[in-house]
């Protein structure tokens, strides 16, 4: 996808007024992130205006979709050019998820676009889940506009969130607090039944994303009794620090066994969400340059 012009910028943090689209772009998302485009309108064939939480963008995309239409984009690169890799997501016609994932992802981007004190306030935190949290608590106190996003976040989240679990895939969770470095997260948490002999297992699969590993995938299983982990990555070869920093940070805890990383499947890169949308004929997205 290529940036060919601007068009008119709205939304909170007024990163998207001005003239300097591709500029606001660059300070709003990074590399590694995942987030939601809306096609606004049809400039020609394979040229449309894309929104992207309130900042419209003039791009060349192959694929030529329907204005309406929401795509999700993994963030390559910003500098010197900005590079987006638009993910495939498989839909099932009528599947009322499809729009809710929608309305999470936008949210989830338009909140992570003006996040950056957040982030400042989590690394100053120190180790420990809880004292983070705490710290994201009293930053979003501080910050009455990055609450309001919150909460809009938090509406569009529950919503989804009664969606997977009345199809068994538990609860949708964000919590920015667990892996500060962590973009993009999104995270399912189910409860399953103990078998016979067995215990009851909680099953928590953690999306996320961080500069180096990539795209990846925290899949942990925990009972009473015992606890494991495996991290996927885009990039395993570059996980053992990310290994190392989750060890530190205090989650997901001393009890957890975790093994060596592992990579990432391709279906995977899109989501824990996204993988809960299934559909045939899912056309193919290729890499566009913005």
């Amino acid at each position: 996808m290529r940036i060919r012009g601007y068009g008119a910028g709205t939304g909170a943090g007024g990163h998207g007024q001005g003239g300097d689209r591709p500029g606001a772009f660059r300070r709003r998302h990074r590399p590694g992130e995942r987030l939601a485009g809306r096609v606004l309108r049809r400039e020609a064939p394979g040229l449309a205006w894309v929104d992207f939480q309130g900042l419209e963008l003039l791009a060349s995309i192959a694929s030529d979709p329907e204005p309406g239409e929401t795509l999700l984009f993994e963030v390559l690169r910003t500098d010197p050019d900005i590079v987006l890799r638009e993910i495939p997501v498989a839909r099932a016609a009528g599947d009322p998820l499809g729009p809710a994932a929608d309305a999470f992802w936008a949210a989830r981007s338009q909140f992570e676009a003006n996040a950056a004190p957040l982030r400042e306030a989590l690394e100053a935190a120190g180790p420990g889940p809880a004292r983070r949290q705490a710290a994201f608590a009293r930053a979003l106190d501080a910050a009455p506009e990055l609450e309001a996003l919150f909460r809009t976040l938090e509406q569009a989240r529950a919503a989804a969130s009664a969606l997977t679990a009345a199809r068994g895939a538990g609860s949708l969770e964000y919590r920015p607090w667990l892996v500060p470095r962590a973009l993009s997260g999104e995270m399912l948490v189910a409860g399953r039944p103990a078998r016979p002999g067995g215990e009851a297992v909680t099953e928590t699969t953690f999306s996320f994303a961080v500069p180096g590993p990539g795209q990846c995938e925290l899949r942990l299983l925990e009972s009473a009794t015992r606890a494991s982990a495996r991290l996927l990555a885009e990039h395993p070869d570059k996980a053992a620090e990310l290994l190392l920093a989750l060890r530190a940070g205090g989650w997901p805890g001393e009890r957890v066994r975790l093994f060596a990383p592992a990579p990432l499947p391709a279906p995977a890169r899109a989501g824990a969400l996204a993988a809960l949308l299934r559909a045939a004929g899912a056309r193919p997205r290729l890499s566009r340059r913005v």
